[in-house]
């Protein structure tokens, strides 16, 4: 019962609240990116916002919560209206993930000062791990989404950097194939996916903390 009451506070505490920042930031830098580059379908959807309400997808919201990786709510993009589409598609894929590295490096020295300081650690303790919380989020979040897999950000990117980017934004079958790929690839221990994962994510964090 204490267990489950620890956890509960946990979640409710640090685990929400960094989730929920973390994702809005990651969304935002999508929208924002899509804006500068020529696409106002996420301005005209609200999608151009800090507001976290406007960028949940509970799904997504409830793996990050229990997996430590998830997803927002996709930034709606019409690829098509961008001023290049091939450097669009790059600069609008990169912007979610580029946003939750930045929002780490931000928090990073706050961080090293807040630990160092006896006035912080004495009265300020859930601040301190507060801002863990959200620096260990973001670089979750920036890392699997790089994962060149759909729908994730990371495959967009990829391509781009074909000969014929258009043909896959045509082709919405491939989310459908990449999302029954990721559920396998993170549900079935034999692939070690959260292992493998932790290995790549341990020493940025060890950077960043």
């Amino acid at each position: 019962m204490v267990n489950l009451t620890e956890h509960l506070m946990e979640l409710v505490l640090y685990v929400i609240p960094s989730v929920l920042l973390v994702m809005t930031l990651h969304e935002f830098g999508h929208a924002y990116a899509a804006y500068k580059m020529g696409d106002e379908t996420a301005k005209s959807e609200g999608r151009l916002s800090l507001n976290p309400l406007q960028h949940i997808d509970p799904i997504g919201l409830l793996s990050l919560i229990i997996f430590r990786f998830g997803w927002g709510k996709a930034v709606p993009v019409d690829f098509f209206s961008l001023k290049n589409l091939r450097w669009g598609m790059i600069v609008v894929s990169i912007a979610g993930p580029l946003m939750n590295f930045l929002t780490a490096l931000l928090l990073s020295p706050l961080y090293r000062l807040m630990i160092k300081s006896t006035v912080m650690l004495s009265g300020f303790g859930y601040l301190i791990q507060l801002v863990q919380y959200i620096i260990v989020f973001s670089v979750y979040l920036g890392l699997f989404n790089l994962i060149p897999i759909p729908p994730l950000d990371g495959s967009k990117i990829l391509f781009a950097l074909s000969k014929r980017p258009q043909r896959f934004l045509y082709d919405q079958s491939l989310n459908w194939y990449g999302m029954i790929f990721l559920i396998v690839l993170i549900s079935f221990p034999i692939f070690n996916f959260s292992v493998v994962l932790g290995k790549i994510v341990n020493p940025i964090l060890n950077f960043f903390l």
